[in-house]
């Protein structure tokens, strides 16, 4: 397992933490006590599926050697019908030699985050975040499908869904709850596939292949329990040239992810939904 030391402060990743690029205006819309039934975009109504997933990220580069096992081990998890796995980036590993396209600082602050509130020693790639509540090397095919195993579907967490609406808008609602812990939601836009020929570093001379890249994850607005409906256009995050967009609920300060949904931005208007809700680890 390769480890480098970023290139940055707490102080910095704090900060990055504490402002919110909050979406307001025509954006986004919050609408409070919304009906619970589902609504197509011509007006019938849709009996969702509940399905719960696991949120799974992997911090990972291009120029890191010891990653690309990591990277096909999560190729597998995005099989799999109870995981959502996403693939974060980190810029620490760029040299002269090979800039990982993929890339971005954002990532880089978020896994040293992940490093404070889980309480772990250093920060390092290939590694894997279960649920926002646990870690351990992406290596660690038994360790992390362990914490998957142990998941289980929470009780007074809020339901999430997001659904493709018509004129390329996407409509996502969450459910109340009470007594619920405060935290952001948030959108990951991902690419589903990308192959790359390293022309340098580690990985030289070889292809790489990454499964559900993240493009952009963006702040959408708070979450304090209360019922919310948010409405925008899939342009609106630069998603149209993408191939998923993922939401999720979780508790401030890269805590505990409550909730999940995840829409493919090609499908058919009110078609592809996905509602899930809380997966928590409960580990030994």
């Amino acid at each position: 397992m390769h480890t480098r030391k970023p290139q940055f402060s707490d102080r910095m990743g704090h900060a990055a933490l504490s402002s919110r690029l909050w979406l307001t205006g025509a954006l986004v819309s919050v609408v409070l006590g919304f009906a619970q039934t589902p609504v197509s975009a011509d007006g019938m109504a849709n009996q969702e599926t509940e399905q719960v997933l696991t949120l799974v990220e992997l911090y990972t580069s291009q120029g890191c050697s010891s990653c690309p096992p990591a990277d096909a081990f999560l190729s597998d998890l995005a099989e799999r019908s109870d995981v959502l796995a996403l693939s974060f980036h980190v810029d620490y590993w760029n040299t002269d030699e090979w800039q990982d396209p993929f890339s971005h600082k954002s990532f880089s602050l978020r896994q040293r985050a992940y490093k404070e509130s889980l309480k772990t020693d250093y920060v390092y790639t290939p590694q894997m975040v279960v649920a926002g509540s646990y870690a351990a090397p992406g290596g660690q095919r038994l360790a992390i499908n362990d914490a998957i195993a142990q998941t289980t579907s929470g009780v007074g967490h809020p339901e999430l869904s997001i659904r493709r609406m018509a004129n390329d808008r996407v409509e996502i609602t969450v459910s109340a709850v009470n007594n619920a812990s405060h935290g952001t939601v948030y959108a990951a836009v991902y690419d589903s596939q990308k192959y790359t020929r390293v022309r340098g570093g580690e990985n030289r001379g070889r292809t790489l292949s990454n499964i559900n890249v993240v493009k952009r994850l963006v702040a959408l607005a708070p979450y304090s329990g209360k019922a919310q409906k948010f409405g925008f256009a899939v342009s609106d995050l630069d998603a149209l040239r993408s191939d998923g967009i993922a939401v999720f609920i979780q508790a401030e300060k890269v805590g505990r992810v409550l909730s999940v949904a995840n829409l493919s931005p090609r499908a058919v208007p009110s078609v592809q939904v996905t509602l899930t809700q809380l997966r928590q680890p409960t580990l030994r």
